[in-house]
């Protein structure tokens, strides 16, 4: 079992194909509190991503203003959401197929358990990952957690990047999700 980030010390990951612009604002605030290396963001961003409805090019921009690290996870479909210790995988909704569900009866996310969320820290967050490797109890333990690859968000989202998605997606702009849904219905 790979060790914890440190009991009770505070992060935040973010993992998914994109963001709305609520949950940037909400990285955003957080990120007054934590120090940089506590929030991981990744995403898969291009302007199909946008297009489907999974994000916001508007809350990349707000991450990137804040300052927000933002790496690029290309063809990311899953998500996965990390608050200190408690963490959740779920499959973010296609607004452009669907509206999202907001009901009691319809869970849409599976919790991790700690054993799950190490692993999918190492696997995302490179600050995670140090820690890991430096609570190791064990050299055999330490020797895995090292090579155990960052599988998702290598590579950082360039401000060019960013603007070339934004202007494309201004140049031809999405179709309103909820049309698009009743055209298609």
């Amino acid at each position: 079992m790979l060790p914890l980030w440190p009991a009770g010390c505070p992060r935040v990951c973010y993992a998914a194909p994109d963001l709305q612009l609520p949950v940037a604002e909400a990285l955003c605030a957080v990120a007054t509190r934590l120090p940089r290396e506590a929030i991981t963001v990744s995403i898969g961003l291009n302007e199909y991503v946008m297009r489907r409805g999974y994000g916001d090019i508007a809350a990349d921009q707000r991450l990137q203003t804040a300052q927000i690290l933002i790496r690029n996870s290309p063809g990311l479909r899953t998500a996965v959401v990390i608050v200190d210790d408690t963490g959740f995988i779920f499959t973010p909704t296609a607004l452009y197929l669907e509206p999202e569900p907001h009901s009691e009866e319809t869970p849409h996310a599976v919790r991790l358990t700690p054993e799950q969320l190490a692993e999918v820290l190492v696997r995302l967050s490179p600050a995670a990952k140090a820690e890991a490797v430096a609570q190791a109890v064990t050299e055999e333990e330490r020797e895995r957690i090292e090579a155990t690859p960052i599988e998702v968000g290598v590579a950082a989202v360039t401000p060019v990047e960013l603007q070339r998605v934004a202007a494309s997606l201004e140049q031809a702009p999405p179709v309103k999700f909820d049309i698009a849904r009743q055209v298609r219905v």
